[in-house]
């Protein structure tokens, strides 16, 4: 599953007055929002953490509302990331809030998306759909229709995980045609990827393996590495069910070697043992060896399970 976020909303990422006519503190805090952005794409968790945090108390420093919004919202993201779903619900809570008593519509429907993904990852599927509804509506209505894509997607990641197959289908296709509307290529790959991961569910492979494979091609565009490695595992699973081996030992290896750089070691684990698997049943020997040298030599680094 593909769950779409926010970088700042699907909505412009600046808030209140041009930057020339702000204090420097409160663009410092937007610079900050954008430097945590960036590491959290580039899978670098911990550094977006302490950037988040050093803007919300930054922003807070200068009463700057929508900053700390922002800052409540990115480190909610972290949480995610880091499997921790419900600190996230916790932050976006926060932010809702405080988004609540601006009035600002666009940080409302910034913070009840973040929210309501928080609360679908967190296995808060009816409090979650119910957060979507609202976001909907309210995007419908200021006419943002990047958000509207991100909170159709998501709607669909609930339809499907209900078993309403083509309810999801028919949310995950309008978020595709709105964001190739608008231009929103991410939120597209992710688009095609749910897509592919709903005809796997139904047996249909061949179309699952197209979906993900432009899906594939938009996040290596993109230099989305996280999403390129989790596309890569996705192919590697299609192919295998397909009896293709080859082929899924390959885009495994390339899935373990793009979780190993990003530093995913739980992930780059599980596409390691599956590759030394796939490898010792094509009879590809050296490979196998050379794989399961690669193993050892990482549990040894990571050391034993916590």
């Amino acid at each position: 599953m593909v769950l779409t976020l926010w970088a700042c909303g699907a909505l412009s990422c600046s808030s209140g007055p041009d930057r020339e006519v702000r204090g420097l503190l409160a663009n410092r805090v937007t610079d900050l929002h954008e430097q945590g952005r960036r590491f959290l794409k580039h899978g670098e968790t911990s550094r977006a953490k302490t950037v988040f945090e050093k803007a919300r108390r930054l922003a807070a420093s200068v009463d700057d509302l929508p900053g700390v919004i922002q800052a409540l919202n990115g480190l909610g993201r972290v949480a995610i990331e880091e499997g921790v779903p419900t600190q996230a619900v916790a932050w976006h809570r926060q932010a809702l809030e405080m988004a609540e008593k601006t009035g600002d519509s666009a940080a409302i429907l910034q913070s009840v998306g973040h929210l309501g993904a928080a609360l679908h990852q967190a296995g808060q599927w009816d409090e979650a759909m119910g957060l979507y509804q609202r976001g909907l509506q309210v995007a419908k209505q200021v006419a943002d229709r990047e958000t509207e894509a991100v909170l159709l997607n998501n709607v669909g990641l609930l339809e499907q995980q209900h078993g309403n197959e083509l309810a999801a289908e028919r949310s995950f296709q309008q978020a595709l045609e709105i964001n190739r509307a608008v231009g929103a290529r991410q939120a597209e790959a992710s688009n095609q990827v749910n897509l592919g991961l709903l005809s796997e569910s139904r047996g249909r492979l061949d179309e699952a393996r197209r979906y993900v494979e432009q899906g594939l091609a938009l996040d290596k565009l993109l230099e989305n590495q996280l999403g390129v490695a989790a596309d890569l595992s996705i192919l590697s699973r299609i192919a295998e069910k397909q009896g293709r081996k080859d082929a899924a030992l390959e885009y495994g290896e390339r899935a373990y070697r793009g979780y190993q750089a990003l530093g995913g070691n739980d992930r780059a684990m599980a596409e390691l043992t599956r590759a030394i698997r796939l490898a010792k049943e094509l009879g590809v020997l050296e490979k196998a060896q050379r794989l399961g040298a690669e193993l050892m030599s990482e549990e040894r680094r990571l050391g034993p399970p916590k």
